[in-house]
């Protein structure tokens, strides 16, 4: 009975301890791995809204780093934004995007709303849209 608990417990070890496939070894190889991203630009000016316009940009960037790039999560600092990305993992030297989708509505006078961008960098990235709504349904007297 110990002998059969002894070789059941060396076959358990021998398994866990085989080599890994080389599918695993690449797979595995560039996680927790630091690249870099740069966006081709990190701003954008919606310029002059009507309150209730939605409109959409695309921010591109490309892996400007040794390995994967992941990206994490896109937040925002307000409701009225959406973001996604289109690729959640960009090989090195590939371009991605985060697309943006901003709804002026309810919102008047000059925006300014940011996006974080988080993925395996040392600092998120931030990014801004801008736009000056008009909305004529409010009356500010001064």
């Amino acid at each position: 009975m110990k002998i059969s608990i002894l070789v059941i417990f060396m076959l358990i070890i021998i398994a866990c301890n085989s080599p890994k496939s080389k599918s695993q070894v690449q797979k595995n190889d560039s996680l927790g791995k630091i690249s870099e991203f740069s966006f081709e630009s990190e701003m954008h000016n919606f310029g002059k809204l009507k309150s209730g316009e939605i409109v959409i940009y695309s921010f591109v960037f490309v892996n400007t780093g040794k390995y994967n790039l992941y990206i994490k999560n896109v937040r925002t600092d307000c409701g009225c934004i959406t973001a996604n990305f289109i690729k959640k993992t960009v090989k090195p030297g590939e371009k991605g995007l985060i697309e943006v989708e901003f709804d002026s509505s309810g919102l008047f006078g000059n925006q300014l709303k940011t996006i974080i961008v988080e993925a395996n960098v040392p600092e998120p990235k931030h990014l801004a849209i801008f736009a000056q709504v008009k909305n004529e349904q409010l009356k500010i007297k001064y």
